[in-house]
């Protein structure tokens, strides 16, 4: 038993914890929760299928649970007549107990989203770098629960929207989305989801990946390239779904011999910086000031 604890504080500490938690409605209603150290570890899971004859209180599911995770790691099985409060209590038991480096939550129901949300607001040192959400039930449109919209997923923050689930607009309002190293929104979803140069040029991550059915203007490839040239914006990697194929486009900006690439071709939009090579051939664009309200040279490279 020394052994086990004295391993489990030293993954708590050197290891990228993570905790998984998935929601099933069909063709029986349960959930799992997956803890793990992120090291080819074996970790604990446990499924809490749905069972409304055993209601048990936060207090009566606590003391299973910790005999549970304070043994070595395995996979249990329990039913519950709520599964959102069994959840909740092995999630409020881990973030009390270890850093927690990722986050990865599928299909939570209504109910979860809040519970989780004001479970990790209520432990203020848990920050996990990296988020993932994954939505696919179409019941209303995916607006981030309130824990999860700042301080959190600074290294990663990914949402995957499938089935007929849509993505709210007002995502790209959060510190999280804005402010991550990397953003990656995968669109599996029949419905049309995308957004506006004008959400795109909220977010600050150097690395980004948005697929569904977005739109840039030409104004916004200019802001783009201001901000870059001026310090206010750092861009290593950046590739974005578009609704329609623009005319292809490439333009060049320069900043202490690096070069911004800005590319529209094929149905997407492209932004890469690289060491300016000796041997170029490409002349480099400058800002354009005549962009605005009414310009004449203003145009949208998508209706």
């Amino acid at each position: 038993m020394l052994v086990l604890y004295f391993l489990l504080s030293i993954y708590s500490v050197i290891a990228n914890n993570v905790i998984h938690i998935q929601y099933f409605r069909r063709p029986e209603e349960y959930g799992i929760f997956h803890f793990h150290f992120g090291n080819g570890t074996k970790g604990w899971e446990s499924f809490i299928y749905m069972n409304k004859s055993v209601n048990l209180r936060e207090e009566e599911i606590y003391k299973i649970v910790k005999p549970f995770f304070e043994e070595a790691p395995s996979t249990r099985r329990y039913e519950s007549a709520s599964i959102t409060r069994h959840l909740g209590k092995q999630f409020e038991y881990i973030l009390n107990r270890y850093p927690v480096h990722e986050i990865i939550l599928e299909n939570l129901c209504s109910q979860m989203k809040p519970k989780f949300s004001a479970l990790l607001t209520s432990i203020p040192s848990q920050t996990p770098q990296k988020i993932k959400w994954v939505i696919e039930h179409p019941s209303a449109f995916f607006l981030i629960p309130y824990g999860f919209t700042k301080r959190v997923g600074r290294e990663e923050y990914r949402l995957e929207i499938k089935g007929r689930a849509s993505l709210d607009e007002d995502n790209f309002d959060y510190d999280a989305l804005q402010n991550t190293q990397k953003l990656i929104i995968k669109n599996e979803s029949h419905m049309k989801n995308g957004v506006t140069g004008e959400h795109l040029l909220k977010i600050k991550a150097p690395e980004v990946l948005i697929e569904g059915w977005n739109a840039v203007a030409s104004e916004d490839l200019n802001q783009f390239a201001k901000e870059w040239l001026n310090g206010d914006r750092e861009i290593k990697k950046w590739t974005v779904h578009l609704a329609d194929k623009p005319q292809n486009e490439e333009l060049y900006f320069e900043k202490n011999d690096t070069t911004l690439d800005i590319l529209l071709k094929n149905d997407r939009f492209e932004m890469t910086t690289y060491k300016t090579p000796m041997d170029r051939k490409y002349q480099f664009n400058t800002v354009r000031k005549d962009l605005g309200s009414g310009s004449q040279n203003q145009h949208q490279f998508f209706p």
